[in-house]
């Protein structure tokens, strides 16, 4: 008798286990997952050349009219390489240009564009991020983790127009700065599932430090939501904050930037 009731309890052990891992979210526990839609962000960019400038710092959207929304690819990608340790990459870029004519003079490296003068200006930037990180505590139902990773900004712009390269002379001239940013960072997520299909997820990463030529500061704050429609397929709706400034101390560009983007994101999900 007593075999038996040892028995009936392992066997309920049991069965109690396989319905907890089967009611588990696989956002806990698959080894990949992606995450691949569209970024609706509200911008805005300031950024200048020439260090020796006053004027070195101006909103580049208002100035030249530059559309303050834009609309934009998003993706990143999740590994699980290890049971504690998590590898994730991501990547959004953005690029704009217009015609217009300046309500004020600008000054941009070592030209000058004056006020009622026709010109296009316009910038791009890519922005790409790496993180690994390490499960700092785990649960049916969440999971918790940190870690170090990297932001690199590829940023460039540029004005071309009739410009004043001293006082007498006005010429047409393009002038362009382009760099590519390192910004490390740590960062923190929290994920929880609270059903096998629903999974709510906050990120938080910061930065600020000083590397060789650039010195700034980085915030990129991310709260999601996920469904999981099919066993590998799930849908989700998030909003991204993302904030990055920098100085730049080099030969193609002495100046500096500063960089928003906040809006909400729509994804398509897939894990396995």
């Amino acid at each position: 008798m007593k075999q038996i009731v040892i028995l009936f309890i392992l066997i309920s052990q049991q069965l109690v286990f396989s319905q907890i891992e089967n009611d588990k979210n696989l956002i806990l526990v698959d080894k990949f997952r992606f995450n691949a839609g569209v970024y609706f962000p509200t911008e805005i960019l300031k950024i200048g050349a020439n260090g020796d400038n006053s004027n070195l710092d101006f909103d580049f959207n208002e100035a030249f009219k530059l559309d303050h929304y834009e609309t934009t690819f998003f993706f990143n990608f999740f590994w699980r390489f290890s049971k504690k340790w998590v590898l994730s990459t991501e990547y959004f870029g953005v690029s704009e240009s217009q015609k217009v004519e300046l309500e004020d003079d600008i000054s941009w490296n070592e030209y000058t564009f004056k006020k009622g003068s026709n010109v296009e200006a316009g910038y791009g930037l890519n922005m790409y991020r790496i993180f690994v990180g390490r499960v700092i505590s785990r649960g049916v139902k969440h999971e918790f983790s940190g870690g170090l990773g990297i932001h690199a900004m590829n940023i460039n712009a540029f004005i071309k127009g009739k410009a004043f390269i001293n006082e007498e002379n006005f010429e047409f001239k393009k002038s362009a700065i382009s760099s590519t940013i390192p910004l490390p960072n740590i960062g923190i997520w929290y994920i929880y599932a609270p059903t096998a299909k629903l999974s709510l997820m906050g990120r938080l990463d910061w930065f600020g430090i000083t590397i060789g030529e650039y010195s700034g500061s980085l915030w990129n704050l991310g709260p999601s939501i996920n469904y999981q429609v099919f066993k590998n397929i799930g849908i989700g709706a998030g909003y991204r904050y993302f904030k990055a400034s920098a100085k730049v101390d080099k030969p193609n560009w002495d100046g500096k930037f500063s960089v928003t983007y906040k809006g909400p994101i729509i994804s398509l999900s897939g894990n396995f």
